[in-house]
């Protein structure tokens, strides 16, 4: 019994030791198990951390590469803007424009050119007056020429120039004739190798190379030509994802050790790409070393937990190795940065980078010296704390940090007052990456511009004429408060009151002025005037309206000026009016007149001669003869005055035998009168005219031959009489000395009188008078309007005018 209970006790002892141990190593085994999940996300977070650290050093060294790419451009493009404004070249003065260019400091080796659409006509190259080449022999040229029509400005891709024995790249500025026309085109020059110079100029990040690719993904090699980190030409992997939507990111090309990593930036001006090559185990090799670590760290840990319990304690020393691992990795992190910070320290504008908690992580001279601070005390401290708060800056780093948005423009400084600020603001795995710089003297002059608009806006406001202002399109882009008080006044809805429209849409129901506003868009007049209705409800108003075509820098403007008229056209209706009814008693009382000298006086003169011829035969043969033939011929020479007198006040044929046999007679008894040769060329047509506006013509006629009898000393007189369907035309021209021009004391016009009796008689009709005057003659020319074949009386519209002031 005794060896029973001892066995049993033994039995119980050893399965508790069995339990005991077992207890011991499941909790080693999880222990081991812990420590090696902990250890491993550990380290795998790290590293993920530090490969997108090294990811974003070549995206930062592409951004500020293609940065530093779109600053050159556009120096090199103020230059060429500049130089578009020299009056030489304004002046069409290309030999002294030829010298200037010479003379403007320009990258060595680099040339400027000027183009017309068919040929070069200076380059700095060549010995001015040279024969150049035609567009047409360079096909590359002739290609970009669409491009430079598009964007003005333009940056070509990489040709191989064998005029000028390199790789080259020009800067082309599209110039404009009056009418907005490309006319010209300036262009700079650079070899590849110069220009690259402005790119490549950086330090460059430690295990990344940086290249520039033109638009057909050539590389800028230049001087650099041993940085070459891709093949050329680029595989299609490389094509594809360069020419995607995206501008700016980073891919991965190949496997195995041969993988490579690319980061790229596009530029938005010159359209050309910046990108950043690493090896992709160097961005790697961070998560190597932590999978190494991590594998060597399960191993240990297995080994001590199929141990005893001791054993278990001893796992801290791994676990120390790792954390050493870790540091050290770290370390290596902070000497790549230190390597970055040098480049950025060489960078132009301000730059600084936020972790998450808007915390300044990093920061280059340009920044500090911006802020006039030291770099200690702004490392670890809150950007907001630095700088101050701005709303709109606030939002702008909020949507990088927490909505991952780029940001790009400019705002007041809140550190510097009254001066201006552009920021560019992108997103990064840490935080945000800001790059900013003063921009004051650019906000200045945007300042002024607008200043200067809205002093013409004001002047325009206080004008009472309705004014807009049209593009060369016709589109309305601006209007002044008469125009917005007239449209409202009339029952125009729109708030805009037309701006945005297009103006000609308003113009489709008077075709006289939608042909001239026409002309005037189109640059082939200067100005404009006409005059038309406006019926209303109760009465109907006048207006005038004026354009006038000008430059504004490179575009052209219309100026479009409507007046209310109606009283002075009231006015000119009564002066008609009145001018009309003096002229029907003018003739009238022509008419009584010619009638009481034939029926009366000339009577008196006939019965005279009667009477002469009875005294002839009771007085002496011989004695009274020669007196009573110089009495008959007195009496033939008077009859023949009156009868003349009275054809002048009345011609009796104008009623019998029409204008063209009126003038006829006239012109045939003119001739008679004062051997002067008159030559009559007269349409038919012109007897179906009315009545009253061919007695006017005739009288035109009569003043304009004996204004050439009296005063031109001609030798011949032409009458030109013809009918077109939109107007009766007529005109006197004499070969004689030509007019004297009036002078400025002269007396007003009279009626019936001279070139201003014409005039009125003409007004009437709504005809103009119109007269050529020099020493080879003088030709008078009278235009009558026609419409559907028939005159259309008084007419108070004007034509458009023709001016080019």
């Amino acid at each position: 019994m005794h060896n029973v209970s001892s066995i049993k006790c033994l039995g119980r002892s050893l399965s508790r030791s069995a339990g005991i141990r077992g207890w011991v190593m499941l909790t080693g085994s999880m222990t081991a198990i812990l420590s090696f999940l902990i250890a491993a996300a550990v380290l795998f977070s790290h590293a993920l951390h530090e490969r997108h650290i090294l990811v974003h050093r070549g995206l930062s060294a592409s951004i500020a590469a293609a940065n530093a790419l779109d600053r050159e451009v556009q120096s090199l493009g103020n230059l060429l803007k500049g130089l578009s404004r020299s009056p030489y070249l304004r002046g069409s003065d290309l030999k002294e424009f030829y010298d200037q260019l010479l003379a403007t400091p320009h990258p060595e080796q680099a040339s400027f050119i000027l183009w017309d659409l068919d040929q070069q006509i200076l380059n700095t190259k060549r010995p001015y007056g040279s024969p150049l080449l035609r567009i047409a022999d360079l096909p590359t040229v002739r290609d970009r020429i669409p491009v430079i029509r598009r964007e003005r400005l333009s940056l070509s891709d990489r040709v191989d120039n064998r005029t000028a024995g390199a790789w080259t790249i020009s800067v082309s500025l599209r110039l404009d004739d009056a009418r907005g026309e490309m006319m010209r085109i300036l262009s700079l020059v650079i070899p590849d190798d110069q220009f690259s110079k402005a790119v490549y100029g950086g330090e460059a990040v430690a295990g990344w190379k940086t290249v520039i690719l033109d638009r057909s993904l050539q590389e800028l090699t230049g001087a650099n030509a041993d940085r070459r980190p891709v093949p050329f030409p680029l595989t299609r992997e490389y094509q594809e994802h360069l020419t995607g939507p995206d501008r700016n990111g980073h891919f991965r090309v190949g496997t195995g050790s041969s993988a490579i990593l690319v980061a790229f930036c596009r530029s938005a001006i010159s359209g050309y790409t910046a990108i950043s090559v690493a090896p992709a185990s160097l961005v790697d090799a961070p998560v190597a070393t932590a999978a190494y670590h991590i594998a060597l760290a399960g191993a240990l840990l297995l080994l001590v937990g199929g141990g005893s319990a001791s054993l278990l304690m001893r796992n801290v020393g791994p676990v120390e190795d790792l954390k050493r691992d870790a540091v050290a990795t770290r370390s290596e992190l902070t000497a790549t940065n230190a390597r970055l910070n040098g480049i950025l320290e060489s960078v132009s504008d301000c730059y600084f980078t936020l972790d998450e908690g808007y915390r300044i992580t990093n920061v280059n001279a340009a920044a500090l010296r911006w802020w006039n601070l030291s770099r200690g005390s702004v490392i670890g401290r809150s950007c907001f704390e630095v700088m101050g708060h701005d709303s709109a800056f606030d939002v702008a780093l909020a949507g990088a940090v927490d909505h991952r948005r780029v940001f790009q423009g400019e705002l007041p400084s809140i550190y510097h007052p009254g001066r201006y600020v552009d920021y560019r603001i992108y997103p990064s795995p840490e935080g945000a990456s800001v790059f900013f710089s003063d921009v004051t003297d650019r906000h200045e002059a945007h300042e002024a511009v607008r200043e200067e608009r809205e002093l013409l806006q004001s002047s325009l406001d206080a004008l009472t004429a309705h004014v807009a202002v049209l593009d060369d399109r016709g589109t309305i882009l601006s209007v002044n408060r008469a125009w917005h008080r007239f449209a409202k006044d009339h029952g125009y809805d729109d708030a805009s009151h037309g701006v945005g429209a297009n103006y000609l849409d308003s113009c489709m129901e008077e075709e006289l002025v939608f042909a001239g506003m026409q002309t005037v868009l189109a640059g082939k007049r200067n100005r404009f005037r006409s005059i038309y209705r406006r019926d209303a409800s109760e009465h109907h108003r006048w207006f005038q309206l004026q354009a006038t075509r000008f430059l504004a820098g490179d575009h052209a403007r219309i100026i479009v000026a409507h007046e209310d008229v109606t009283d002075l056209i009231d006015a000119k209706a009564a002066v008609n009016m009145m001018s009309e009814k003096l002229l029907t008693l003018q003739e009238e009382e022509r008419q009584r007149i010619a009638a009481e000298l034939h029926d009366s006086t000339a009577q008196h003169l006939v019965a005279v001669g009667l009477n002469l011829m009875k005294v002839e035969r009771l007085l002496p043969r011989n004695d009274a003869r020669p007196i009573l033939d110089e009495i008959d011929r007195s009496l033939d020479q008077a009859l023949k005055e009156l009868r003349v007198f009275t054809y002048l006040l009345h011609p009796r044929e104008l009623e019998s035998e029409g204008l063209t046999g009126a003038i006829r007679s006239f012109a045939s008894g003119f001739s008679e009168r004062t051997a002067l040769p008159v030559v009559t060329r007269l349409t038919e047509e012109a007897d179906d005219l009315p009545l009253d506006l061919q007695r006017s013509l005739l009288r035109i006629v009569q003043e304009g031959l004996t204004n050439a009898h009296r005063h031109a000393r001609a030798e011949r007189v032409v009458v030109d009489l013809r009918m077109t369907p939109g107007a009766v035309i007529l005109c006197i021209g004499d070969d004689g000395h030509g007019m004297r021009r009036p002078s400025v004391s002269s007396s007003p016009p009279t009626l019936g009188v001279g070139i201003p009796g014409m005039r009125i008689r003409l007004h009437q009709y709504g005809g103009r008078l119109r007269i050529r005057s020099s020493r080879r003659g003088t030709v008078v020319r009278a235009l009558i309007p026609r419409e559907g074949g028939r005159v259309v009386g008084f007419n108070l519209a004007v034509g458009p005018v023709d001016e080019t002031g």
